[in-house]
């Protein structure tokens, strides 16, 4: 089973996961959970290789299915194409779309509603991640990740974004 296969797999099972949870009227994720959510979503950002960052991606999983109050919508399209989400280290760096999206939302819960900003910003914590991976490993190659910080440079990742989100069910 190919890698993207696998995350498409994962991301089912993360679906029926995340609805079978907010079904059971949990009370909301507390204050403390979400700024540990946050701190760990940050560490990884930067650290995708740390010897913590395994158990900090199985933490952040488990507390987004868990948690009744924060709702992400995985939507890949938002990154490009299908196709071309094929590079070194692709699961850490596209799985790290759901941790940015649920960052955003508990930073900016005015704004968890507004698709637009919280893929933006989902898409920029990849890149982000993206950057770590290439410091850490030069010899990284994912080139769609390396188009989408050109069209970051650019400004333009906005707008890449909003064009390519028509495409996710929300």
């Amino acid at each position: 089973m190919s890698k993207y296969k696998r995350f498409l797999a994962v991301v089912f099972v993360f679906l029926c996961c995340v609805c079978s949870a907010k079904a059971q009227n949990k009370p909301p994720s507390t204050p403390e959970q979400k700024k540990q959510a946050v701190e760990m979503v940050t560490f990884l950002e930067s650290n995708p290789f740390a010897k913590e960052a395994k158990d900090y991606r199985r933490t952040l999983f488990l507390f987004l299915v868990e948690a009744p109050d924060i709702t992400i919508k995985l939507c890949t399209n938002v990154l490009g194409e299908s196709k071309q989400l094929k590079g070194d280290y692709e699961t850490e760096v596209v799985n790290h779309l759901m941790f940015s999206q649920a960052k955003f939302i508990i930073e900016n819960p005015d704004k968890a509603q507004d698709d637009a900003a919280v893929y933006v910003a989902a898409v920029e914590g990849v890149l982000r991640t993206w950057q770590a991976v290439k410091t850490a490993k030069p010899k990284a190659k994912f080139a769609l990740m390396d188009e989408l910080v050109e069209k970051q440079k650019a400004g333009t990742l906005a707008e890449h974004v909003q064009n390519n989100m028509k495409g996710c069910k929300n």
